[in-house]
């Protein structure tokens, strides 16, 4: 009998802590919009604020607007495929190399909103002003997936993948990040600004300069 009554309290509990994150999923959904035409993914109960990078943070030899800045808690780049947004967004952020040699990682700072809780990132070369590859990611120097994302709008956790390739000191290049389908993230805005251009539908638009750009550090 007592192992019956343990058995069922056990169960139980377990049902709570699955309402319990049903709810909070929910919830981030419900406190988060869209703005300028659903690029921009905004979390209503986000602090006011830029969340600055606890140490250690050992900031990125290739590239970093993570440990040399902040990242807004509640601000980012639309990332989605499908519903709720119900269009392909995959922003692309634009960046110098800062020495030659051969990458070992990449961090990103990507929350999840809903749908499928996974990002895929690309890293690509730059052909006239733009990634070369198209924005489906179907040509890129190092391609990499990450998994169990942060709430967005709760807190900022960096999220890395291994990324092995040479990049030249000076050279720009691109990196962009996409969702599964019927899904929606955000890509969290730097303090840092540089070249911006935006996915649509697998579609790259017209690059612009000194745009915000999102938390990115390549190692």
């Amino acid at each position: 009998m007592k192992k019956i009554v343990l058995a069922r309290t056990l169960l139980g509990l377990a049902v709570l802590m699955l309402i319990g994150a049903t709810a909070l999923a929910e919830d981030n959904s419900k406190s988060t919009i869209t703005i300028n035409g659903g690029r921009n993914t905004v979390y209503m109960k986000a602090p006011a604020r830029a969340q600055a990078q606890k140490p250690p943070c050992t900031p990125g030899q290739f590239y970093d607007n993570i440990c040399n800045g902040s990242v807004n808690i509640g601000s980012g780049w639309t990332i989605s495929d499908g519903s709720p947004i119900n269009t392909e967004y995959t922003p692309a952020g634009q960046i110098i190399a800062l020495k030659s040699g051969t990458t070992k990682r990449i961090s990103v700072d990507v929350g999840f909103v809903t749908g499928k809780n996974r990002a895929v990132v690309d890293l690509d070369a730059d052909c006239n002003g733009l990634p070369c590859g198209n924005a489906d990611g179907s040509k890129h120097l190092c391609h990499g997936i990450v998994t169990k994302l942060y709430n967005f709008g709760s807190t900022i956790v960096t999220e890395n993948f291994k990324c092995v390739t040479k990049l030249t000191k000076g050279k720009p290049y691109w990196v962009f990040v996409a969702s599964g389908a019927n899904s929606w993230l955000a890509w969290n805005l730097s303090a840092a600004t540089g070249g911006l251009v935006e996915g649509t539908n697998d579609v790259w638009g017209t690059p612009s300069s000194g745009q915000s750009v999102g938390g990115l550090a390549i190692y």
